[in-house]
């Protein structure tokens, strides 16, 4: 995994000099400038951490806020400013005494004479509702505190009903202004629409003076609807000229987890080129324990404002098992001492004798009563689709409205463990917490990078009696100390089609229907490098199939007496271990249920021809007595009802509507459900 160094940009040694003007540091960051501001992006009062101050918030006219205190040295233009105003609009003004009234909504190119000298702007971002919020911040310690002014769930015309966050970030020594995209989010009345802002983004020293982000207005926010910071984007405007040679580190990109028989290591590195020349050469240091390598990486071809990647001849040779900190620093550009002082960032290396391939757990909370949560599980089907390193677990939520069918108690017992109380929500290894829309390829892979210490393999298997049986091996590569672990085994259906509500899915992937032994896992004590732990899990479901008519507590699934699986054949066991405390998941495995040779259910059941046209054919030699057959359409209506003489019967379907059906078998042997699908 790529450990991300976000450096303020410009950082210099020693004394600084005077330096007037601004200009658009080349390329944008991404994150947050200096990783100060780890705050998730809500509105205050909605989750918004704590420290921030409320500047004015509700449907304002256009105007300008009282003076508000810069809380520490700050030169703009190189002039000492000490206090600033906002207008409800998106513009920061340090001239405190301006006699122009606050600029409209309407944001035009900059410079402007609607802008008073001294201003910057994300001119557009506008407070029109009572949600709409101008609040701010400081973060970090001096010297190198930044002070953030954010439009937060604030409106703007092209996204309609919608919202934008952003902010504007002043940055102590530096001198550094850095304008954050964070959030954005088109709505036109209760539906997702794809409006983009059209805003004026930059710094304007004059009337006739101004920089625009990218060199132009009409800015469209790149940022997604995600509370997270990994998405943002920011533009940096730093005092000054723009220097000929100048690179800033953006990661160190030497994995976290490495095998000590694969060293020779490679020692590599991203740098943003922020310079105004293209970058050919980088001389750079690399510092691990007593190891110090400085070389001269030529070969390069970066452009101005791109990202490139530079690589040292020399491998780095670890010398035993135990964890390194690497570092890495920037020399010299283009044979030039970088002109914005030396940046550099570091990564925390793990090198193990060996370690397995992560199979990363994705648990969706998604609901059929909720209209966001199509598109995210639309969406999350796109990411995973042709990926394999993965394991999947649907929880249908009791809310909104009356909630999901296939709801029950172990849902209500998950969501609680997460404190998950909207959906869609998401959880990946225990650790991404955020809506299923915003889950990404990039995100899957960054988390499927990290190496497992455990491996998990085993079986799973189905008896004609309902009896799941997973039978696991979990083999530690290291020793694991924490008394939290838990192991669970959830039991899935592959497609369900019964819990249809007011969101528009016709069908739901990887539902959970059982927990085993039940929602508290089962306790595993500290794991030992080498020593296989050896678990068995059973469970058996019984009784008949039964709808639920929504989520509510009164008709969840009572499993002593009954149950909700649709068919038997389409179950997945999903087996994982979590530190019940972090809620870090080691690992997972997802073992698909094989029929036992004493009992194959392929040899007990067969219905064909599938899809059916005019009729179909049950055969099941074993059900010598009267078994019952009970069929269903998906609206729950039943379609059929009849007995099965001698283990076969034929059911007529030329007068049934083409779709899919449910046939269930119920004898003293047990019971049995697949689909069926009619197609005339």
């Amino acid at each position: 995994m790529k450990r991300i160094i976000l450096l303020a940009i410009g950082v210099c040694f020693g004394s600084l000099m005077a330096q007037t003007g601004y200009y658009q540091v080349p390329g944008s960051g991404s994150g947050n400038p200096g990783g100060l501001n780890d705050d998730v992006e809500y509105p205050p009062g909605g989750g918004l951490g704590s420290g921030w101050t409320d500047v004015i918030n509700g449907a304002q006219s256009a105007s300008w806020t009282s003076a508000q205190n810069v809380p520490f040295d700050f030169k703009f233009n190189d002039q000492t400013v000490t206090q600033y105003l906002v207008s409800t609009t998106g513009v920061l003004t340090f001239d405190v005494g301006t006699s122009l009234d606050a600029p409209t909504s309407t944001p035009e190119a900059l410079p402007s004479a609607s802008i008073p000298d001294n201003s910057v702007c994300l001119w557009g971002a506008d407070l029109k509702k009572s949600g709409d919020y101008v609040i701010s911040k400081t973060f970090g310690t001096a010297p190198n505190r930044q002070h953030w002014i954010g439009w937060y769930s604030a409106s703007e015309t092209g996204v309609q009903d919608g919202w934008v966050y952003c902010s504007i970030v002043l940055e102590e020594t530096t001198n550094n202004i850095y304008l954050v995209d964070q959030r954005v989010m088109c709505v036109s009345g209760s539906s997702a629409c794809t409006g983009k802002t059209s805003m004026t983004w930059g710094v304007q020293l004059t009337s006739s003076d101004a920089s625009m982000v990218n060199g132009s207005d009409g800015y469209e926010m790149m940022s997604e609807n995600n509370p997270a910071t990994d998405d943002n984007l920011y533009y940096t405007f730093a005092p000054g000229s723009l220097p000929d040679n100048d690179a800033t580190m953006v990661s160190v990109d030497v994995p976290q987890y490495l095998k000590l028989s694969d060293a020779p290591y490679a020692v590599s590195f991203s740098f943003l080129n922020t310079g105004g020349t293209a970058v050919s050469s980088i001389n750079a240091t690399y510092i691990v324990g007593s190891d110090t390598v400085t070389e001269t990486i030529s070969g390069l071809n970066t452009a101005s404002g791109k990202k490139g990647m530079a690589t040292f001849t020399t491998k780095w040779m670890a010398p035993a098992l135990d964890k390194y900190n690497v570092e890495i620093s920037i020399n010299e550009v283009n044979g030039s001492a970088d002109d914005k002082g030396m940046n550099s960032g570091s990564i925390l290396v793990n090198v193990l004798d060996n370690f397995a391939d992560r199979k990363i757990l994705n648990e969706v909370f998604t609901s059929s009563t909720c209209a966001p949560c199509r598109p995210g599980n639309e969406n999350y089907n796109s990411v995973v689709e042709n990926k394999s390193m993965h394991s999947s677990i649907k929880y249908q939520v009791y809310w909104p409205g009356t909630g999901d069918p296939y709801c029950t108690q172990e849902v209500r017992d998950r969501a609680s463990y997460y404190g998950v109380n909207s959906v869609p929500r998401m959880e990946v290894d225990g650790a991404w917490d955020q809506n299923a829309a915003s889950f990404t390829a990039e995100l899957y892979d960054q988390f499927q990078s990290k190496p497992a210490l455990i491996e998990i393999t085993g079986s799973a298997s189905l008896t004609w009696k309902n009896k799941i049986t997973a039978d696991i091996t979990i083999t530690p590569y290291a020793d694991l100390s924490s008394n939290n672990y838990k192991l669970f085994a959830v039991i899935t259906e592959g497609t369900t089609f019964w819990n249809v509500k007011s969101n528009g899915e016709t069908e739901f992937h990887d539902v959970m229907k059982k927990m085993m032994p039940n929602s508290s896992g089962k306790s595993i004590s500290a794991f030992t490098k080498g020593s296989a732990v050896n678990e068995t899990l059973e469970y058996s479901f019984v009784g008949e199939y039964r709808l639920p008519n929504d989520g509510t507590t009164a008709q969840h699934i009572n499993h002593t007496t009954e149950n909700s699986v649709e068919t038997w054949d389409d179950l997945k066991v999903v087996v994982f271990v979590q530190d019940a405390t972090t809620k870090e998941v080691l690992q997972s495995e997802t073992f698909p249920l094989a029929m036992t040779s004493i009992e194959d259910l392929e040899n007990k059941v067969a219905v064909y021809p599938n899809p059916s046209n005019e009729a179909f054919n049950i055969y099941a030699p074993e059900l010598t007595s009267v078994a019952t057959i009970h069929v269903t359409n998906l609206a729950g209506q039943t379609v059929y009802n009849g007995e099965m003489l001698n283990g076969s019967a034929v059911v007529n379907t030329s007068a049934w509507n083409s779709g899919m059906y449910l046939v269930t078998l119920n004898s003293e042997k047990g019971s049995y459900t697949t689909k069926m699908m009619v197609k005339h």
